[in-house]
């Protein structure tokens, strides 16, 4: 039998979690079963019930703020790999070796300029305590440093915003809220067990691919949320409407090894 993967949803902010029900929502068009279109509606409706919960008193302030600064330090990186990039073909044999090394650890790490937020925010801190290590007096000689600072500035500056940010959603997170939360995932939860039905019985087609899309959305965040932690170990937690699905089609599946 097909199943929904297993996703903590207590652990997404509002606007993620109204985000990954958007889309859950969007790939509900392929179905035709008669019986499923009634759930569908429900659902819609109580997406559409949670949104405008949330999106009448949003505070975008430190949201943008945090995009302002995240698009600083991204001008901050280009700088800096500019500028190393130019250093490492000066004649000088000394500036060449520098210039080789500081490449080197933008060579070894992603690209942060196609990476979401939190992915970015990894690569900043490997790259300046990379570039930190090369040694001061190194980085005075080459030019560098200033580069350096700057982004190292801008990165704080960010991480700082971040926390603001967050701070903000969280007084969002209000008991009308887990109500509307909750509405969502009982909605949730019966499309996706009869979609599983219709999947799994009649062999529906739509059915078996609205169900491989969930699990796509829900394999993606869930390497986000390790991002976010850390990519640290998710324990245990005891389950609630939120934590997953409806007990007929989950089975409590193994944490995907998706980091």
């Amino acid at each position: 039998m097909m199943k929904i993967n297993t996703l903590y949803y207590k652990e997404l902010r509002n606007e993620e979690f109204l985000g990954i029900h958007k889309n859950f929502v969007e790939l509900t068009a392929s179905i035709t079963a008669e019986e499923i279109l009634p759930p569908i509606e429900a659902y819609r409706t109580s997406v559409t019930e949670f949104a405008n919960l949330i999106e009448v008193s949003i505070d975008e302030s430190a949201a943008c703020t945090a995009s302002r600064l995240d698009k600083e330090r991204n001008i901050a990186y280009t700088a800096c790999k500019n500028f190393v990039k130019s250093i490492k073909l000066l004649p000088d044999s000394e500036m060449q070796t520098i210039g080789s090394a500081l490449w080197k650890l933008i060579t070894e790490n992603a690209d942060p300029l196609k990476l979401n937020q939190d992915q970015s925010t990894g690569i900043y801190e490997n790259l300046i305590a990379g570039f930190k290590n090369t040694g001061d007096a190194s980085l005075t000689k080459c030019g560098f440093k200033p580069y350096l600072e700057n982004l190292e500035r801008k990165q704080a500056e960010y991480l700082t915003a971040v926390q603001t940010r967050n701070k903000a959603l969280a007084t969002k997170e209000t008991g009308v809220n887990k109500v509307y939360r909750e509405k969502c995932m009982e909605a949730f939860n019966l499309v996706a067990t009869l979609a599983i039905v219709k999947a799994t019985v009649n062999k529906d087609e739509a059915c078996t691919q609205f169900i491989k899309a969930i699990n796509n959305h829900i394999d993606q965040k869930k390497v986000q949320l390790k991002i976010r932690k850390g990519k640290g170990k998710t324990t245990a937690t005891p389950e609630s409407p939120e934590a997953a699905v409806a007990k007929l089609h989950t089975e409590t599946k193994e944490e995907e090894n998706a980091a």
